[in-house]
């Protein structure tokens, strides 16, 4: 498929719109493999969540850009558009199963921003119902920041590790952020960041009492 348009969302973050395949369909939550058509990127292969809806003509992906010259996202990073990827068919990463909190690292935004866009094309009430806590290390690291201000409001936490802003946390996602913000352990909870973030807050939350079953991440425990 080619590559339709890119764009720098900040310094390290582009976002690609590629072709979509004729009659291929995708919803809220499910990830493609992706792998750049030129020589040297035979055995290069990594998966990226869709991150708009169906019903859109194109496929949207988030990607953070590795500098290393010989990473699969660099090669991403230098492609024109109108070159071309290879990609799978979608496959299930997250499953939405009703309201409660998104705990998110960085570009781990990725896979719940097509979940928050049908809620709220379906119904906006809905979203009073979730909760947001997503971690970055600056400001200018939070993806799109007016944008999830608007939609979930005064549900939309954000926590800096590396520097202090007006109606941020300054910290990481800890136990102490989890107790203040979470008041039903009996709702959903949907985790996604690096492996060793996920399996953090997974121990965290289990500790709480929040049954394994409520729980879903990225990397599969």
């Amino acid at each position: 498929m080619k590559i339709l348009e890119k764009k720098y969302l900040n310094y390290n973050v582009i976002r690609f719109w590629i072709q979509k395949p004729y009659g291929y369909t995708h919803k809220p939550g499910q990830a493609i493999e992706l792998s750049i058509d030129k020589p040297g990127y035979e055995l290069a292969i990594a998966p990226f969540t869709i991150t708009n809806l169906n019903s859109d003509p194109y496929l949207e992906l988030i990607v953070k850009i590795n500098p290393e010259v010989n990473s699969l996202t660099y090669g991403l990073s230098v492609l024109a558009i109108g070159e071309t990827l290879q990609i799978t068919e979608p496959w299930d990463s997250y499953n939405y199963k009703g309201p409660g909190v998104f705990i998110v690292a960085g570009t781990g935004i990725t896979p719940f921003l097509p979940i928050l866009k049908e809620l709220e094309a379906k119904d906006d009430d809905m979203l009073k119902e979730h909760v947001l806590l997503y971690g970055n290390r600056t400001r200018e690291d939070i993806l799109f920041y007016r944008k999830l201000k608007k939609v979930l409001g005064e549900n939309c936490i954000h926590i800096l590790s590396r520097s202090k802003s007006r109606n941020s946390i300054f910290g990481r996602i800890n136990i102490d952020i989890l107790q203040q913000y979470v008041h039903d352990l009996h709702q959903f909870f949907y985790i996604c960041g690096p492996r060793h973030f996920e399996t953090d807050i997974t121990k965290q939350l289990v500790s709480m009492g929040v049954k394994r079953a409520r729980i879903q991440t990225g990397y599969k425990f």
